[in-house]
């Protein structure tokens, strides 16, 4: 069957596009949580699979946005790559399971352990190698081979499904994380290094019993500091992170479609952090609190 090609894509429709596309893989993954605690497992499992694909298009999307200002200028946003695995319910699950188990943009006390993400993540590679009957056999009744009646209800694992959901739910708010590292670092590139006061460099001048190779590279590094790095521009600039004159305050999009997970995570850590007086905070509320205390 022949893979559909996709629609190039503005920077407006990008964002667009992603907006809809965690707001959608949210509403999924919420829905599979709601029917899981009903005891429905396989239709919880359907669901769930339905926003681990919504999850590797969003994945897909911040990835090649963030390689768009690394390519040649004029190079459109749809590819090969984006058209294959639009068309593959595999893709889709492999994308996922490569980005929770790496964790590129973790945010927490500790590093992600990759480890221990596989064991967790196990299930998803078993879905993406069987194709779409994962997702299907939670909606249909199937024949066996022998004729048998296999009801939707014969498939159960609640336990590992809810501990899945729970890490896929991290992507959302993974990827707004993702979106604002990024961002700083592609400022970073355009803006370059100010070069560095001699005296605050003393600290890279070597003690003389210091091997000759850990002299040499001191005083390159001393010499780079000192000189600073002049900016590069980005390539298809106005699909970057940040662009000009856009409103970058911290929270500016709390309780906004597509930033359920990012409204979720930083409720949660008003919720910890706030003094606390009886009443339910609103987001606005939490909003004020976060940006008071971020500065």
């Amino acid at each position: 069957m022949a893979v559909r090609r996709l629609p190039d894509l503005t920077p407006a429709q990008v964002l667009r596009l992603q907006d809809a596309l965690l707001a959608n893989a949210d509403a999924l993954l919420t829905s599979a949580l709601a029917v899981l605690d009903l005891g429905h497992v396989a239709l919880a499992r359907s669901l769930a699979i339905l926003g681990l694909e919504e999850s590797g298009k969003a994945v897909a999307v911040h990835e090649r946005r963030l390689l768009m200002t690394s390519l040649p200028e004029g190079e459109p946003f749809r590819c090969d790559e984006l058209d294959e695995l639009w068309a593959s319910h595999e893709r889709k699950l492999e994308t996922v399971h490569r980005f929770l188990l790496h964790e590129p943009y973790w945010f927490g006390t500790e590093a992600p352990n990759p480890d221990e993400n596989a064991a967790v993540l196990g299930a998803i590679k078993s879905w993406a190698r069987r194709q779409d009957k994962s997702k299907q056999r939670g909606f249909y009744v199937g024949l066996s081979r022998n004729g048998e009646a296999m009801a939707p209800t014969d498939v159960a694992d609640a336990q590992s499904l809810r501990e899945i959901i729970g890490q896929v739910h991290q992507i959302g708010w993974q990827l707004r994380l993702g979106e604002h590292i990024e961002g700083k670092r592609q400022d970073e590139q355009e803006r370059g290094l100010e070069p560095v006061r001699p005296e605050d460099l003393d600290w890279l001048d070597a003690d003389p019993e210091t091997p000759a190779y850990l002299r040499r590279l001191g005083a390159r590094m001393r010499a780079s500091l000192a000189h600073g790095l002049d900016g590069r521009p980005l390539s298809n600039a106005a699909y970057r992170f940040n662009p000009p004159g856009a409103d970058r305050s911290p929270f500016r999009n709390l309780g906004k479609p597509g930033y359920e997970a990012e409204t979720r995570e930083l409720m949660t850590m008003y919720e910890r952090l706030a003094p606390t007086d009886g009443d339910n905070a609103s987001q606005a509320d939490s909003a004020e609190w976060l940006s008071r205390d971020a500065d």
